[in-house]
């Protein structure tokens, strides 16, 4: 098992920065890991929410089922992976910085199989990913 996590600083409003980070019709925009994001339950996001992520991951795609497991806007996002390549969980945290957003992010997963025997390189992966789609929703956020 890993955990990663990134911070940031977002010259915006948290709620601002909430509501576009938190929204899966954005991730494709700021993760450029993922092809496709959607809610597969009655809308809106909420705790019981699910969730199907189709994304590239180490040159393949895979797709992810999660479900909203707290949802508290403009202060946390957290949901956990129900299908997948590892089991996962990933956390956002929002908190105001004057008039600008502080956000941590921090994932958790589980490699098992033949993933178990390169976990350091997924966690770098994963750390790398993470680190640069926060920068990008940062930048878009700020233009």
């Amino acid at each position: 098992m890993f955990t990663v996590a990134e911070t940031i600083l977002i010259e915006r409003d948290r709620a601002a920065v909430f509501a576009y980070l938190t929204d899966p019709a954005n991730r494709s925009r700021w993760d450029t890991s993922v092809i496709s994001e959607e809610i597969t339950s009655e809308p809106p996001v909420r705790p019981g929410t699910t969730l199907r992520t189709r994304m590239r991951v180490m040159g393949r795609e895979v797709e992810y089922d999660w479900r909203v497991t707290h949802f508290e806007p403009p202060i946390v996002m957290a949901a956990r992976s129900s299908a997948g390549i590892m089991p996962t969980t990933l956390r956002f945290d929002f908190s105001e910085r004057g008039e600008a957003c502080h956000v941590r992010a921090e994932i958790e997963a589980s490699p098992g199989g033949m993933l178990r025997f390169v976990e350091p390189v997924v966690a770098d992966t994963v750390r790398s990913t993470l680190a640069q789609g926060l920068a990008r929703a940062k930048a878009q956020l700020e233009a």
